[in-house]
C-alpha cells in the first residue's frame, strides 16, 4: 500500500513499519478525525474476515492496559478489496527494543510482566485471548503504564500464518512466564537455566520463572497474576528514559568486553609502536650526533695538525721529479738532433750559451711569478679544508684552519719577483765584500817588484849643497 492512501475517509497512511506476522502490512497513519497518530494493519491473508471479526470483538473493550482498536473496515483500493484494522498508537518504550540490548532488573521486570498479565486477564474476562504474546506487543509509557497491543488481531493472524496453533489462554500464560525469564536474564529462555536468574527476586516470581524453564508453566493468566501480585507499577515511572542505564545482555557484555580487550590491545600496541619509534628516533639522533661529533673532532685534529707543509713538500717533490724528467728528455732530444746533423753532414747546432740559459730561466721565473700573482688557485690543503668545512660548517677548528690556509696563500707564493731580486742583490753584495777582504788579507807574491816613489829618493847634488861646511876653526 502506497503512503498517502486514505482508508475509511479517515486514516491517511504515512510510513510503513516492520511487522513480524506474515500477511499483515503495518503502517503509521494520521487519524484526520481525531487529529492523532494511529497504527493501521492491512490484512492480506485469506483469513481477513476472521481477523476482522475478532478485531470488532476486541474493539468493545475499554481497558487502559489494552491498546484500543479504533476502527475496522473493508474497502476497494485500485480494484482490490482491502481489510484494515486501526489501533491507537501508544508512545513509549517497546519491550522488544529494550530486550534486544538490555536486561531488566527484577523489580521492573516483575512490574512489566505483571502489568501485561493483568491486561490479558481483563481480555480473558471478556472472552478474548491474545494468542501471540511477545515483547513487540508490549509498550511501557513514560508514566509507567504497561499497554498490550494486538488483542483479537495478532493471535488470529499468526494462527492463519502457521506461527502458532489456535489461540489459547495456556499459551498466553506460558508466554508471560518465559517473557519474565528473558527480561531477568537477558537471554533466550531456551539457553537459560535457573542459575541465571538474578538475586533479589521474590520467591513467587522465582518459582514462576523456574517452572517455565523446566517446562511446567502455569495454565492460566490468573496464575501468573497471582505469582506477580507483589509487582509495583510505580517502579516503571520514567522507564523509557532509564532504558540506556540498564545493564547489557550477557552476549553484548561479552562482545563489549572482547571489544574493550581488542581496543586495549590495539591501544597498547599503538603505544608500543610509538615508544619504539620514539626510542629509535632518539637513538638515531643520538648516534648521528655522536658520529658527527667524532667526525668533527677528527677533522679538527687533522686541521690543527696542519699537514699543509707535508702536502706541499710532497707536491714539490713531484714537481722536481717532473722537471728532472723534462730536462732529461730535452737533453736526449738535443743529443739525437746533433747525431742526426753529423750523420747528414749538416752544421751541428751549438749548445745554448750559459748566459742565454740563465736569462731564459730568469724570464721563465718572471713569467711564473706573474702568472702566480695574476690568478691564484686553491691549493690542495685549501681544497681539503673547504670540503671539511662544507661537511661540518659549525666546526670552529676547521673554520680556523681554513682561514689560516687562505691567509698564507694570499700573502704570495714562494716565487715572488721582488723578493727574489732583493735576495740576489744582497747575496751579490755580500759576495763582493767577501772577495775584497780576501784579496786584502792575502800576501804579495815574491816576484812582484814595487818601485819606490822617485820623489822620496834624495838628490845627491842637492844633498851636497845643503850639507853644512866644516868649521875651519875645528
Amino acid at each position: 500500500m502506497r503512503s498517502g492512501t486514505t482508508l475509511g475517509a479517515r486514516f491517511t497512511l504515512l510510513d510503513e513499519v516492520e511487522h513480524d506476522i506474515p500477511g499483515i502490512e503495518r503502517h503509521l497513519a494520521e487519524d484526520t478525525r481525531l487529529g492523532r497518530r494511529t497504527v493501521v494493519d492491512i490484512v492480506h491473508s485469506t483469513a481477513s474476515a476472521a481477523v476482522r471479526k475478532e478485531a470488532m470483538r476486541a474493539s468493545r473493550l475499554r481497558d487502559p492496559r489494552l491498546a484500543r482498536i479504533v476502527a475496522t473496515g473493508r474497502e476497494t483500493i485500485d480494484g482490490s478489496a482491502v481489510t484494515y484494522v486501526a489501533t491507537e498508537h501508544v508512545p513509549g518504550a517497546v519491550l522488544s527494543d529494550v530486550l534486544a540490548r538490555r536486561r531488566v532488573d527484577p523489580r521492573r521486570a516483575v512490574a512489566i510482566v505483571g502489568g501485561a498479565a493483568r491486561a490479558l486477564a481483563a481480555g480473558r474476562a471478556a472472552g478474548l485471548t491474545h494468542g501471540f504474546v511477545r515483547p513487540s506487543c508490549i509498550t511501557v509509557t513514560s508514566r509507567g503504564r504497561v499497554v498490550v497491543a494486538g488483542l483479537g488481531v495478532d493471535g488470529e493472524a499468526a494462527a492463519q500464518a502457521g506461527l502458532v496453533t489456535a489461540p489459547s489462554e495456556a499459551d498466553d500464560a506460558r508466554a508471560l512466564a518465559l517473557l519474565l525469564v528473558r527480561a531477568l536474564t537477558g537471554m533466550d529462555p531456551e539457553e537459560s537455566t535457573p542459575d541465571d536468574l538474578p538475586d533479589g527476586l521474590a520467591p513467587a516470581a522465582r518459582d514462576l520463572a523456574v517452572r517455565a524453564l523446566r517446562g511446567a508453566p502455569p495454565a492460566t493468566v490468573g496464575a501468573v497474576v497471582d505469582a506477580l501480585v507483589a509487582a509495583d507499577s510505580r517502579a516503571l515511572i520514567g522507564f523509557d528514559g532509564a532504558v540506556d542505564g540498564l545493564p547489557l545482555t550477557p552476549r553484548l557484555e561479552r562482545e563489549a568486553a572482547e571489544q574493550a580487550e581488542r581496543e586495549a590491545a590495539e591501544e597498547e600496541r599503538r603505544r608500543e609502536e610509538e615508544h619504539a619509534a620514539a626510542r629509535a628516533l632518539v637513538e638515531a639522533e643520538t648516534l648521528d650526533a655522536a658520529r658527527t661529533a667524532v667526525d668533527e673532532d677528527r677533522a679538527s685534529q687533522l686541521a690543527d695538525n696542519d699537514i699543509h707543509d707535508s702536502v706541499r713538500e710532497a707536491l714539490d717533490e713531484i714537481a722536481a721529479e717532473e722537471a728532472a724528467t723534462q730536462e732529461l728528455a730535452m737533453a736526449a732530444a738535443l743529443a739525437a738532433e746533433r747525431e742526426r746533423a753529423i750523420a747528414e753532414g749538416r752544421a751541428v747546432p751549438p749548445p745554448p750559451e750559459a748566459a742565454d740559459r740563465h736569462e731564459a730561466a730568469f724570464d721563465t721565473l718572471e713569467i711564473m711569478v706573474a702568472e702566480q700573482n695574476l690568478v691564484r688557485e686553491q691549493g690542495t690543503w685549501e681544497l681539503v679544508l673547504s670540503a671539511l668545512h662544507r661537511r661540518w660548517p659549525r666546526s670552529e677548528g676547521i673554520a680556523r684552519s681554513l682561514r689560516r690556509a687562505e691567509e698564507r696563500a694570499n700573502r704570495g707564493g714562494p716565487l715572488n719577483g721582488s723578493r727574489v731580486v732583493l735576495t740576489v742583490a744582497i747575496a751579490g753584495l755580500v759576495l763582493a765584500v767577501m772577495i775584497a777582504l780576501t784579496w786584502l788579507a792575502s800576501p804579495l807574491a815574491p816576484d812582484i817588484v814595487i818601485e819606490e816613489d822617485p820623489s822620496g829618493i834624495p838628490n845627491p847634488a842637492v844633498t851636497a849643497t845643503l850639507s853644512p861646511a866644516a868649521d875651519p876653526s875645528s
